[in-house]
């Protein structure tokens, strides 16, 4: 059985647990809008975690509020759909299995970190699962990470958090994302602006997203209650990252679905939105537009 999922930290604790009930062999990595418009080549043996809907796979577990009409439309299939703080907890009840029960506190602090129930301290010295979590984000900026995840993976089953921190490659990954952080706060500082309630960062000019915590933004610009993050897709599409201002929770949009309407997705609080390089600028305005309308 072959796992697909998002390649962040509620997919790598996700894989964890369903690679620890089910027979997986291999994980593949696929984004949202991709899954979405059918581009994904999924096989009858595969297990999709916190990504969209696909009708020819085995079993499919997620928890985003933007796929609610997918669950309701797909009928009776093999795994749980929810609205919750993770798909690591959808999962993690699913199965409520004794073998499962060392992971509770990874799961717990996966629930915070992919709702973005953090507080400051999480933000400007994260510890523990939250200073990993770093590490594996993409938004993060660390570029490549396949052989992390999976290594990743394996150390979670084998390993306390404790032994993990100290794995050189972890090491190593956790101390140049803390070195980086006031580097990448003076990036943003330069890169943003506010417009609005809305804070609009643009690297699209950079060749290079830079290392750095996503909620950062958060403490530069207190006075905006969601963040519009722009940057070069892998495959040369422009891509936006958007989320709730997490120390200001006065934001009326759902995330998810609006960026639904734009074959994006995501939850309440945050999502991605994929659009083609030249399509970018009036989507990207439309929608900004549309964030500060509904405050």
């Amino acid at each position: 059985m072959r796992i697909i999922t998002r390649g962040d930290f509620d997919g790598l604790t996700s894989s964890v647990l369903v690679s620890v009930m089910e027979g997986v062999s291999e994980i593949a990595f696929a984004h949202p809008k991709d899954m979405q418009e059918g581009t994904v080549n999924v096989r009858k043996d595969d297990i999709i975690l916190n990504l969209p809907y696909h009708p020819d796979c085995c079993m499919w577990f997620d928890h985003h509020l933007s796929q609610e009409d997918a669950a309701r439309t797909a009928g009776d299939f093999k795994g749980m759909y929810r609205v919750a703080p993770s798909a690591a907890r959808v999962i993690y009840d699913y199965y409520n299995h004794p073998n499962l029960k060392r992971f509770e506190h990874l799961v717990h602090e996966t629930d915070r970190v992919d709702s973005a129930q953090l507080e400051m301290k999480d933000v400007k010295d994260p510890k523990g699962w939250v200073l990993i979590s770093y590490t594996i984000d993409p938004r993060s900026g660390f570029g490549r990470f396949q052989d992390y995840f999976n290594n990743m993976i394996n150390w979670i089953k084998t390993h306390t958090l404790e032994e993990i921190l100290a794995i050189p490659e972890v090491k190593e990954k956790c101390d140049h994302f803390l070195d980086e952080l006031v580097k990448f706060g003076e990036l943003l500082k330069r890169h943003s602006h506010l417009d609005g309630n809305v804070i609009v960062t643009d690297f699209r000019d950079l060749d290079r997203t830079p290392i750095g915590n996503r909620f950062l933004i958060y403490t530069l610009f207190p006075e905006g209650n969601i963040s519009f993050r722009i940057f070069k897709g892998k495959t040369g599409d422009m891509v936006a990252a958007l989320g709730h201002n997490i120390f200001k929770r006065d934001c009326n949009t759902d995330i998810g679905t609006l960026l639904s309407e734009y074959g994006g997705g995501g939850h309440k609080g945050a999502g991605t939105v994929q659009v083609p390089i030249g399509q970018a600028d009036e989507t990207f305005r439309k929608i900004i537009e549309k964030l500060k309308h509904q405050g």
